[in-house]
């Protein structure tokens, strides 16, 4: 009895804050970065040209990458999993910012951050897997959503801290915002040790008891509802199939179906760093300076803002993803985002002096634009789109490769920026906007839309195939109380 008296939502908030906190830890990354930038006692005790910034910056990108070689691995071994990852990620992340903020010269400096970029992608297999695995469909889109929105408000308080420490005149004027980055790691272990593994992860493993009575406690309030005893079904099932078929790496490519997931998600990591969002993200600061802004002060305190309208609009794009829809949200966001651009180039081009305080106020209005539509649309989805699409037995494997596209074409983006706003100056915008429309074309054509699915009926909008067969284990009361359970869920989100 008093099993069926336990509250589903506190203890799936709880879960999930667990995840998706210790997923800040990128977030607070970028923004770090981007006020380490603006602030000239780092960029003096360092002795960094516009090179050697870029290459400071992407860093972190060359661990992300290595990493993603080898986390799907790790947290597909049964005694590790998703709940392991992430404390592998945060054991990483202590040692990372340790040596970063003791650094004393620039390869500590860039040892560090590859470091800290392997356990980000180890936990960006693990986390986003956890909340996608976690919850139920109706409330999959926003809280996957949420696990990157929540990277903005990692990013305002790292704002924040930037301008209590930028005057500083020793280097703790940059050490200090660099050992704040270890806060969610340290937030989230507390309450790991406190929450389960994934019901799929349990039950791919054969604890299907501790995998029914997860679906019970976090699904059904403590009780095996119609709906508890549907997903559990239909989880077996699935995972039953997937077993016999033994997907391994290579079988990634060689089913039409997992092709296709493969395009989605390299492409989805290419338009996640090629959209631009970097031009107005980690270089801001160079970027305000050729449109005259010079003042360190002005330009954190500009960052603060963007922030801030950034964690509305992702937390929007979040709340909005299941009634929208994942393709209308990506291709009208990336035409916005071409036009932006566009836009961008030309006022650079004529006002990129500062001479014309009109000139440089369309800019700042178009950067907080353009950053709001990235925000809205790629923030939420460029990790919880991809995580959807992708069945249990190659999802580890699908994020891994997620993060492999995503980080490298990262690294290339990040260090190539400073280079060429440098040469090519307002030339870049134009460049980046014509890709934007091209992208936008892909996305529209080649993209699946998979609002309101369970993990479980995605596959057949791949594969073109149920592997769950109702009538095994249901009858037909059964599947019409699971029905209304559903509706009755989706009105309340």
């Amino acid at each position: 009895m008093s099993s069926a008296t336990k509250n589903s939502g506190r203890l799936m908030a709880t879960a999930l804050f667990c995840a998706i906190i210790n997923g800040c830890t990128m977030g607070v990354d970028q923004s770090m970065m981007t006020n380490l930038n603006m602030i000239d006692q780092y960029l003096t005790y360092f002795n960094l040209d516009s090179n050697l910034e870029g290459l400071f910056s992407a860093s972190i990108n060359i661990g992300s990458v290595f990493g993603g070689f080898f986390a799907a691995q790790i947290i597909d071994i049964p005694k590790v999993g998703r709940k392991g990852g992430i404390l592998i990620s945060a054991i990483l992340t202590f040692l990372g910012v340790g040596l970063q903020t003791g650094a004393r010269n620039r390869a500590m400096f860039c040892v560090a951050r590859i470091i800290i970029g392997v356990a980000v992608t180890i936990n960006a297999v693990s986390a986003p897997t956890y909340v996608a695995e976690m919850v139920k469909a109706e409330q999959r889109g926003f809280f996957a959503g949420v696990y990157m929105a929540s990277w903005y408000l990692a990013a305002i308080i790292t704002t924040g801290i930037s301008l209590g420490t930028y005057q500083n005149a020793s280097s703790w004027a940059w050490r200090g915002i660099s050992l704040w980055q270890i806060a969610p790691s340290v937030l989230c272990l507390p309450v790991l040790f406190f929450i389960p593994e994934t019901p799929r992860f349990l039950v791919y493993t054969n604890r299907e008891e501790e995998a029914l009575q997860v679906l019970k406690d976090y699904h059904g309030n403590g009780e095996e509802t119609a709906l508890v005893a549907h997903e559990f079904a239909e989880i077996k099932q699935v995972l039953q199939y997937e077993k016999e078929a033994k997907i391994g790496w290579l079988d990634m490519l060689r089913t039409r179906g997992n092709r296709w997931r493969l395009w989605i998600i390299f492409w989805m990591g290419v338009a996640s760093q090629l959209t631009g969002s970097n031009i107005v993200g980690t270089y801001l600061g160079l970027f305000l300076e050729n449109a005259g802004y010079t003042s360190t002060r002005r330009q954190i305190v500009l960052n603060l803002g963007l922030q801030i309208s950034n964690l509305f609009f992702a937390c929007a794009g979040s709340y909005l993803t299941e009634g929208l829809g994942r393709v209308p949200i990506l291709f009208y966001s990336t035409v916005v985002m071409g036009i932006c651009l566009f836009i961008m180039g030309g006022l650079q081009k004529v006002y990129g002096s500062g001479d014309n305080i009109n000139g440089t106020n369309a800019l700042i209005f178009l950067v907080f634009l353009f950053s709001g539509t990235y925000a809205f649309s790629f923030t939420p989805l460029c990790v919880s789109y991809p995580v959807e699409i992708v069945n249990y037995s190659i999802r580890t494997k699908g994020m891994a490769f997620s993060q492999v596209v995503t980080f490298g074409f990262g690294f290339f983006n990040q260090y190539v920026i400073p280079i060429a706003l440098d040469h090519i100056s307002w030339k870049f915008y134009m460049i980046n906007g014509a890709y934007n429309f091209a992208q936008a074309a892909l996305i529209w054509w080649t993209f699946v839309e998979v609002k309101g699915m369970t993990l479980e009926e995605i596959d057949v909008k791949f594969d073109g195939e149920l592997h769950f067969n109702p009538a095994d284990s249901e009858n037909e009361e059964v599947l019409q109380a699971t029905q209304v359970e559903k509706l009755d869920a989706e009105k309340s989100a």
